[in-house]
């Protein structure tokens, strides 16, 4: 079996996740199916690769592709577009694997040791749909809809706008409680029975996140997620020793040569990492066990589209440290049914696994017929 074709689809209106698909076409009939954000400046990295390491080639040999582009891609500093692109490839490969074995992924990872996956909503928007506005305006009314759905823990960014204007150097106390409102009311309807991320978006320095770390330790936290950037592992190292709460981190580092330093050092508790991002479901697994070995749980990162959220699934069902896996509500009840099916089905607060082989999903033939889809084909 060889690879024939690689094409991406770009649904170019849909923010505000500017996403793209990979499709990798076999001379077998089967096609896999990726995804990776960031669509204008990955899919050139996707061609590169394609051409050079895919086309004509065997597309079970995962390793053999991911080794190769890999090191192509040191050249570039090993995270970005190059990172990206192989993650969407690697996807499309492990879908076509699954396929060919008429297993779901997660038996190919070594089978599964849950059904289901406990999931959280990160408060985003999608046009009419706005949980960002919701959790600052109205938090009761937030929490009342998720717990109607079983899901008891929301993350969201409280504090960008008071960072952004020093440039994260300053934020009074008076600031960051008035930016803490609506976790105080929720905190004092619901107790310990609602759990709130806090997304810091890597806006602050050492000083600053310890005051706003020490602020939030009165409330139900469920862990502080980049309150620095993740590039010195010792300054979080340090932060982890100012606060009780837990420090999560971070998608926005790429491979397990990136995340080890965070994690030897003491720089998180919890391990963030993104399936689009890392180097895709053969990275994420090798990032779990990382993880594992030291004795931490990882929840992973998703914040994009359908098929990142399948492929996140997969590894979260075999993965004995899965702690729980973000979803963001105004895109799965939004645009992801326009796009994927079946759609992954979340009640009672958890996710339920697909049950097809591969990846459990495919794209809609209508999507071809967008009006906004820019299809670009290498052969």
């Amino acid at each position: 079996m060889k690879i024939t074709r690689v094409e991406t689809l770009w649904p170019s209106s849909i923010e505000p996740a500017p996403f793209f698909f990979v499709q990798v076409y076999t001379d077998e009939g089967f096609v896999g199916l990726g995804q990776a954000p960031d669509a204008r400046r990955t899919i050139p990295s996707v061609e590169e690769w394609a051409r050079r390491f895919l086309l004509g080639k065997n597309p079970l040999d995962i390793e053999y592709f991911w080794n190769r582009a890999y090191e192509a891609a040191h050249y570039h500093g090993f995270a970005g577009a190059e990172m990206r692109a192989i993650s969407a490839l690697d996807i499309a490969l492990w879908d076509i694997a699954g396929q060919v074995a008429r297993q779901p992924i997660y038996q190919l990872l070594g089978g599964k040791v849950r059904d289901q996956i406990r999931v959280y909503n990160t408060c985003s928007n999608y046009r009419d749909l706005n949980d960002r506005i919701l959790v600052r305006q109205k938090p009761l009314q937030l929490v009342e809809e998720l717990v109607a759905n079983g899901i008891t823990a929301f993350k969201y960014s409280p504090f960008d706008h008071i960072a952004d204007p020093t440039l994260g150097n300053y934020g009074s106390i008076d600031d960051i409680a008035k930016a803490c409102e609506p976790i105080r009311q929720v905190y004092e309807k619901y107790g310990t029975s609602i759990e709130v991320g806090i997304e810091g978006h890597c806006k602050w320095n050492l000083p600053m996140a310890t005051r706003v770390a020490q602020y939030l330790e009165r409330f139900n936290i469920m862990w502080l997620e980049d309150l620095m950037q993740p590039d010195n592992p010792d300054q979080l190292a340090r932060l982890r020793e100012r606060t009780r709460l837990p420090l999560a981190g971070s998608e926005r580092f790429f491979t397990r040569w990136q995340m080890l330093p965070l994690i030897r050092d003491g720089g998180t508790d919890i391990v963030i990492a993104d399936v689009t991002w890392c180097g895709g479901i053969s990275e994420l697994k090798k990032l779990a066990v990382l993880a594992e070995t030291f004795k931490l749980p990882i929840a992973p990162h998703d914040h994009t589209g359908p098929v990142g959220m399948y492929a996140t699934a997969h590894v979260m069902a075999n993965v004995p440290n899965g702690l729980v896996m973000e979803t963001t509500r105004v895109f799965y009840n939004g645009y992801y049914s326009e796009l994927v099916e079946p759609t992954i089905t979340i009640r009672n607060g958890h996710l339920f696994l697909p049950e097809g082989p591969g990846l459990g999903t495919k794209l809609r033939p209508q999507v071809r017929e967008r009006a906004d889809i820019v299809i670009q084909g290498f052969e």
